[in-house]
């Protein structure tokens, strides 16, 4: 297994590996680097929807997410398109994933870690960059960490802040989906080591503060977090698969390619 360091805080890619014949060693060894690494690309893939899946499932059990279209082979692997649309809303074109997020944050039981397979890139653009949120945890200044402390916020599927659009969904799944409250420090369940968590789609509101006094702490955080010294931008060949845990990380998506140009995905995440 060939391994090459892609940013310089994070993110690790490895070739020389079929994902859908993986020994019990070698899958060790790829939770292992993607615990130490938060981003972890495997080159060089070629799955059907049930082997992304079953491959996926190694890592953790996947979920069922409505809010994307699955495939028709696998109700567990969601598709990112560009040519996705907002089908029950104004049937506009959806960029999913266009501001820095982390998945499943308006859940009360986010998803740990969301899994992309590269079907078809197109031949410039479309990357997608992270954020590493225990570096940006840990680059705050000690007044800070103690001023965040024990403080929760309010998610949501629509929140009053969101900074894109998102797809629009039944009033049934709406109201599947109450507000979720989570901390604005967490502790990662594997590591032990403090990640801040923060949505810029999904925040409303710090529990316990006034709106203006929570918008501008939420937005003093997310702008510390996405300074380019905690970034990795990853730019996608055909064929990766690309692991992230939303536990300690931001991601965003760019729909900078070329017009005309496919971009398809293949998602899966897990509990």
């Amino acid at each position: 297994m060939l391994q090459e360091k892609l940013g310089g805080h994070m993110a690790l890619a490895v070739e020389g590996i079929d994902l859908s014949r993986a020994t019990t060693q070698m899958q060790t060894a790829l939770v292992s680097a993607l615990h130490d690494n938060l981003v972890l690309c495997i080159r060089g893939q070629t799955l059907t929807p049930v082997a992304f899946r079953d491959a996926m499932a190694r890592f953790g059990t996947p979920v069922k997410r409505l809010q994307l279209a699955a495939t028709p082979e696998c109700d567990e692997v969601n598709i990112i398109s560009s040519e996705d649309r907002d089908e029950l809303g104004d049937g506009k074109k959806l960029v999913n994933g266009a501001s820095w997020h982390t998945d499943d944050s308006f859940m009360r039981n986010p998803c740990s870690l969301t899994m992309l397979y590269g079907v078809t890139v197109p031949s410039r653009g479309g990357d997608t960059q992270f954020v590493n949120m225990y570096a940006a945890y840990e680059a705050l200044a000690p007044e800070m960490k103690a001023r965040i402390a024990g403080l929760q916020v309010v998610h949501k599927y629509q929140s009053s802040r969101q900074t894109n659009r998102v797809s629009r969904r039944p009033e049934s799944e709406m109201k599947a989906m109450p507000e979720a409250i989570h901390p604005l420090v967490r502790i990662h369940p594997a590591t032990g080591r403090k990640a801040l968590y923060l949505n810029a789609n999904r925040m409303e509101q710090i529990v316990g503060l006034k709106r203006a006094e929570s918008d501008a702490l939420l937005d003093q955080l997310i702008a510390h977090a996405i300074e380019s010294r905690f970034q990795y931008r990853h730019v996608w060949r055909q064929g990766d698969v690309v692991i992230w845990d939303n536990r300690c990380t931001m991601h965003k998506a760019n729909a900078d390619y070329p017009e005309g140009e496919r971009r398809l995905m293949h998602r899966v995440v897990v509990a």
